[in-house]
């Protein structure tokens, strides 16, 4: 726990850093979600999760990309990355912001802005969304919600589910190009030590000639303190 004045401002410090790097790159904002859709969860508040990934596939140069997503307050998670090489490198920063609404017996509904940015060229439109997260057993979390992005409202969904302390299976799919096509995915996320997670998914278009894509990312977990 960073509990002292000194350390919050190594932190701000650090953040400020970061966002002065992102500011000169692409990105495309990472709620807290399974692997291609948001889930109705947040990051637990005064958790910081530094992040780092790369994508890549048989059509497409690898790409790199890094943020943070952060608990400010009860219920809420606010987020920035950038991508830092491959295709589209050299844009604005790209924010998401979301709200937890808590349910009874576990489910909660949330409604987020992710893909925030001023060059909207580079990045596509602002998506909006509402999506409603449902335990289906105590191992298993369903998640089901829509947006509103112009151009391409979508319907997604998807599942989790904890085969062991280690290791969850996660799974979702979501509409695309206003629903003449779509994305699947199957993939995973579990502890590599105490604060650090890796996940890893693959993802499948249906639209013609487009191959199976790939991402690895890490996440580097700090709890702030209060």
């Amino acid at each position: 726990m960073l509990r002292n004045s000194g350390g919050r401002r190594i932190v701000v410090l650090a953040l400020g850093a970061v966002a002065l790097l992102l500011s000169a790159l692409p990105a495309m904002a990472t709620p807290t979600g399974l692997n291609n859709i948001p889930t109705a969860d947040v990051v637990p508040t005064g958790v910081l999760v530094l992040q780092s990934w790369s994508d890549f596939g048989s059509d497409r140069d690898t790409s790199w990309a890094a943020g943070f997503k952060y608990g400010p307050a009860q219920n809420w998670e606010v987020g920035l990355d950038g991508g830092l090489t491959g295709p589209g490198s050299g844009g604005g920063p790209v924010l998401q912001a979301k709200y937890k609404i808590p349910l009874q017996k576990g489910a909660r509904v949330l409604l987020g802005a992710a893909n925030i940015s001023n060059d909207r060229d580079r990045h596509g439109d602002v998506f909006p969304y509402a999506v409603a997260s449902v335990p289906l057993s105590k191992e298993v979390t369903g998640h089901l919600g829509y947006s509103l992005q112009q151009d391409n409202h979508a319907l997604f969904l998807g599942a989790d589910a904890a085969v062991s302390k280690n290791l969850t299976l996660r799974s979702d799919w979501i509409q695309t190009d206003d629903g003449n096509n779509s994305v699947w995915s199957l993939g995973f996320i579990g502890p590599l030590t105490k604060s650090f997670l890796v996940e890893g998914w693959a993802s499948f278009p249906t639209a013609a000639a487009a191959n199976t894509d790939y991402v690895v990312k890490v996440d580097y977990v700090i709890p702030l303190g209060r």
